[in-house]
């Protein structure tokens, strides 16, 4: 029984990974991105609540799947944190989440799904069971804003996701894992059975990911963007994603490094900016290789003061942009 188990969950898995790489996907950068997906009531729970996605988190750092944060109280949440996956409702889980018994690995395609039915919560990886608990009956529905990626109006920037995440689906049923199974690898048409809300990520442009759902509930997105899973996912080199790293030292004075990285090659633009956006240093503005890559900055001319610095990268075919700053601290 135990190596048909695990045949099935290999099986489970490869599939999946196929299928996270279908179409495009929305990158986080950890920082500040999330897609807004509104207050519909199609959200609201009763007695029964499934959610779904596909995520591929490129840090270890706490971040928000899915989060409804409303007065003090994390409404609704499916959240990465240090390898694992956490689920939580309001009024039923005794303040305390479910977290997954299993690690979540970074640089992967890993399904998960999480299921409320009144009584039971359960969290699946990969379309298995991974863990569950008892729980009370009453999941509160407060005001508030759906989120993915991470939460704007808890003004703490507490929990932004570092990673690609895709497939988001929202079911006012429990699915069995059977049912899970058999959906997780295959794109859904938007009528299915108690489907409330469904977004593929499939629009690779523009700053809207619609609702394939009748609900119509399409999502707004803010900073995150645009990429092909495919091109993304590259065994022989360590580095899965676009990032910029805090530079250091930080205070410096008058040098400091910065480090990024890049899935891919890329056209790149790393500029300085004063405190009131002037542009006063053009580090780079060329072609870079795939890879880890290293840049210095000497203020040595410059005042004391808060500079910003900002990396644009495009690759070579336009397909996928990206775009993100960090704030540092020349302190003479």
């Amino acid at each position: 029984m135990k190596n048909i188990m695990t045949s099935v969950a290999i099986i489970l898995i490869f599939s999946g990974y196929l299928f996270a790489q279908h179409g495009s996907a929305l990158f986080f950068d950890g920082i500040d991105n999330y897609v807004d997906f509104g207050t519909a009531a199609a959200f609201d729970i009763d007695s029964a609540v499934t959610y779904e996605a596909w995520i591929r988190p490129d840090s270890s750092q706490s971040g928000f799947i899915l989060n409804k944060w409303v007065s003090g109280f994390e409404d609704k949440l499916l959240h990465y944190s240090s390898g694992r996956v956490y689920f939580y409702l309001f009024n039923t889980f005794a303040q305390v989440s479910l977290g997954t018994s299993s690690l979540i690995p970074l640089h992967e395609f890993t399904h998960i799904a999480a299921t409320y039915d009144g009584s039971t919560a359960k969290i699946y990886v990969n379309g298995l069971l991974d863990t569950l608990k008892d729980v009370s009956s009453g999941a509160k529905n407060n005001t508030g804003i759906l989120y993915a990626g991470f939460n704007p109006d808890r003004f703490d920037f507490v929990g932004p996701f570092m990673g690609i995440i895709d497939e988001v689906r929202i079911w006012n049923i429990v699915l069995s894992a059977a049912e899970i199974q058999t959906t997780m690898n295959q794109p859904l048409g938007g009528n299915e059975e108690g489907l409330a809300g469904c977004w593929d990520f499939d629009e690779g442009t523009g700053t809207t990911t619609a609702d394939k759902t009748v609900n119509g509930n399409d999502g707004t997105i803010h900073g995150a963007v645009w990429v092909n899973p495919l091109i993304n996912i590259n065994e022989t080199d360590p580095v899965q994603s676009f990032s910029i790293l805090q530079n250091y030292p930080n205070p410096f004075n008058p040098s400091t490094t910065i480090t990024y990285n890049l899935p891919f090659e890329c056209s790149v633009e790393i500029s300085v900016y004063n405190s009131i956006g002037q542009k006063v240093k053009e580090l780079i503005n060329g072609s870079e290789t795939a890879g880890e890559h290293t840049i210095s900055f000497n203020a040595g001319n410059f005042a004391t003061g808060i500079y910003i610095y900002q990396i644009k990268a495009e690759s070579l075919n336009g397909n996928v942009d990206f775009r993100t700053s960090k704030k540092m601290m020349l302190l003479r």
